[in-house]
């Protein structure tokens, strides 16, 4: 075997061994939601547990403008409320 011959199979078995492992990694694993769902609803925990959740759930909703979004499903969940924090701006 001459040395180009031998180079270039050099070179293609190292192509194929990086393509090899730049195909590795799976990366499957999705991380899990920061804000969890209320069971079997469209409402995240934060809002059931914190006027401040409640109000940035709302606050959220009311600026999707999509026309062809799913109907949020709101169960039984029951939004948070707070006697003693001051009132938010819109």
């Amino acid at each position: 075997m001459d040395k180009r011959s031998f180079f270039a199979l050099t070179a293609v078995g190292s192509a194929c061994a990086l393509l090899l492992a730049a195909c590795g990694g799976g990366g499957g694993d999705s991380p899990l939601p920061a804000d969890p769902f209320v069971n079997g609803t469209g409402v995240p925990l934060s809002a059931t547990q914190s006027a401040a959740g409640a109000f940035a759930f709302v606050n959220g909703v009311a600026a999707s403008v999509s026309e062809t979004a799913e109907p949020l499903v709101l169960g039984d969940a029951t939004l948070a409320t707070s006697d003693t924090d001051e009132p938010q701006r819109l």
